[in-house]
């Protein structure tokens, strides 16, 4: 398995990097943020200079993931006030896009 260039393993460490900083900064408020220690290391391992297909399904997966973000706010906005929004907006969003990423390099 080649871990250069290889987007499902980077979406799939984008998903696990998402949940982990989601249950970190519930537990440890803000210093729970260094979860992300774990996406930036995937991102590094794994990023290469995609073709164009692999441009295309990147498109994709980051202007689907936007809307579904949007969405997600609203209702930590409306039903849960009191959650932070910055840690909502980094573990969810990191969350949607990777499972967006993963359906989108899974199907093609």
């Amino acid at each position: 398995m080649k871990i250069r260039g290889n987007n499902t393993l980077f979406f799939s460490i984008e998903v696990i990097s998402g949940i982990l900083v989601f249950i970190l900064t519930l537990t440890f408020g803000d210093y729970g943020l260094f979860g992300l220690i774990l996406f930036f290391a995937g991102l590094i391992a794994t990023r290469d200079i995609p073709d164009e297909r692999e441009m295309g399904l990147l498109f994709k997966a980051s202007a689907l993931h936007a809307s579904f973000l949007a969405a997600i706010m609203a209702i930590i906005y409306f039903k849960f006030p009191g959650y932070n929004w910055f840690h909502g907006f980094i573990a969810f969003g990191m969350i949607t896009r990777g499972i967006i990423g993963l359906l989108y390099f899974l199907k093609e």
